[in-house]
């Protein structure tokens, strides 16, 4: 409770309040573009980089693969289905 007490300022005229109004608002600013900035690096889309063939020919098996699959499984689903 006496470190809130510690910091408060007090205001002599106006000029003081609008004095401290002004930095306030600058230092939110200041922050709200840090903000920003570390937010769009957060989303930022990463360059992307050469794939082998190798993993190009991994990942279009495994996408052959998944879509088998799927539709084995709706083939399985249709045929208990219609009885």
């Amino acid at each position: 409770m006496e470190s809130i007490q510690e910091n408060q300022i007090k205001y002599q005229c106006l000029k003081d309040v609008t004095h401290r109004k002004e930095m306030v608002l600058a230092q939110i600013k200041a922050n709200n573009k840090e903000v920003g900035y570390l937010w769009k690096s957060l989303f930022a889309k990463q360059p992307k980089s050469k794939k082998s063939k190798g993993s190009v020919i991994s990942n279009v098996l495994k996408t052959g693969v998944g879509v088998f699959d799927a539709v084995v499984l709706a083939w399985k689903v249709y045929r208990k289905f219609k009885k």
